[in-house]
């Protein structure tokens, strides 16, 4: 379905769904973002609103070329920015093949559970072989070729360079990471089929696409970011303890705004993740994690990489984020809104607003009129 039915369908134009947060919030986007900004607060301290907001341009190091490179001493300097330590955190930036030799990994996994030729397989549940045996749709899919090509490409072979603790700078964890995690949920998908007693349901299940071939998944990941632990693959088996990895997209590269956004958005995970706030490992983890790199100042770059606009009118619209840009707006005034009580730092409305596109602009400076109940200047704010 195209998203201009899907607008027609909600009753918004299409506009407004572009624009909107990309899952439902509770109590409405708004509510939701007082509520949870609120609740961040609560939990990390003033700290983060003391600093000035980050402005894209005037952020990390001069000279930004788009290589690997550039990308990372960024990336750094938003951890730093953060306050999150960053010497056991893997950067990359070719998420899309991690992503699809991740896939193929995983298909030879499913093939040697089959065969238990794994030890840590060894004396799996007969009746879970079966299910794999008998409804995976991997097994034997993974082409040797091209998962040869991708781990050379990711870097990984004798002749990967070292960090200086040895540590393989190769992309093998992150991606036997991904190939395990495929591989359980092929085998969870088969134990449900062979559990379902309904016919008719089980052709259902087994008709779900639930699994996109990895050249899809590949292009769905490209613009996208993940973090996640190295510390375990199969059970029993350890990676790189203490470890953990943000990875992105080759195309995040072009573009240091989006870049920026991303990397904040994926090192809030290292926070968020093993934390006891509410939402940050539920349903709403991605949106309230959008909220936490808003909160340590980079709303801008959120507002500005939420959909761009040269793409609107054509067939693929890009979007970034999971508020989207209505939303982070928003934020980012309650943000400021919340930075301006607390420090009376000049005018309530910044210099630096001017860094924000038009849309989020004007959006941010109507929700700022909103929270005081009136325009700033005739108010004295």
């Amino acid at each position: 379905m195209l998203l201009a039915d899907v607008a027609e369908g909600m009753d918004m134009s299409f506009s407004d769904l572009v624009r909107a947060p990309k899952v439902e919030l509770p109590g409405g986007a708004r509510q939701w973002v007082d509520d949870s900004l609120r609740l961040l607060i609560d939990h990390f301290g003033t700290d983060p609103l003391r600093l000035p907001a980050v402005v894209p341009g005037e952020f990390g190091p001069v000279g930004f070329d788009g290589s690997e490179a550039a990308a990372r001493e960024l990336c750094l300097s938003v951890a730093e920015r953060m306050g999150i330590p960053s010497g056991r955190i893997r950067f990359s930036f070719r998420l899309e093949k991690v992503v699809e030799a991740g896939q193929l990994l995983g298909a030879t996994l499913a093939d040697a559970f089959v065969a238990q030729s794994l030890p840590a397989f060894r004396g799996a549940d007969p009746v879970d072989i079966a299910a794999v045996r008998k409804y995976s749709r991997v097994l034997g899919a993974a082409p040797n070729d091209r998962l040869g090509e991708l781990l050379l490409e990711c870097g990984v072979g004798d002749a990967a360079p070292q960090e200086p603790d040895g540590v393989d700078v190769g992309l093998l964890p992150e991606i036997q990471r991904f190939a395990f995690l495929d591989f359980l949920t092929e085998l969870v998908r088969c134990r449900e089929i062979a559990a379902e007693p309904d016919p008719v349901r089980r052709a259902e299940l087994l008709q779900r696409p639930d699994r996109p071939d990895p050249e899809a998944a590949g292009l769905e990941s490209s613009s996208a970011g993940r973090w996640t632990d190295l510390t375990y693959c199969l059970p029993g088996v350890e990676l790189l303890p203490g470890y953990t990895a943000v990875m992105l997209g080759s195309d995040v590269l072009a573009d240091p705004t989006v870049l920026m956004a991303a990397a904040s958005h994926e090192l809030g995970h290292q926070v968020l993740m093993p934390s006891d706030v509410p939402g940050a490992t539920g349903v709403l983890r991605e949106p309230l994690t959008d909220l936490f790199a808003v909160l340590h100042g980079f709303g801008i770059a959120h507002a500005n990489a939420a959909l761009d606009e040269t793409t609107l009118g054509t067939p693929t619209v890009e979007t970034f984020g999971y508020l989207g840009e209505t939303a982070v707006a928003e934020a980012l005034a309650a943000y400021r809104f919340r930075q301006h009580r607390l420090l009376r730092d000049g005018p309530l409305v910044p210099a630096w607003q001017q860094a924000l596109d038009p849309e989020p602009r004007a959006r941010f400076t109507a929700r700022l009129d909103e929270l005081i109940g009136g325009p700033p200047s005739v108010l004295g704010w």
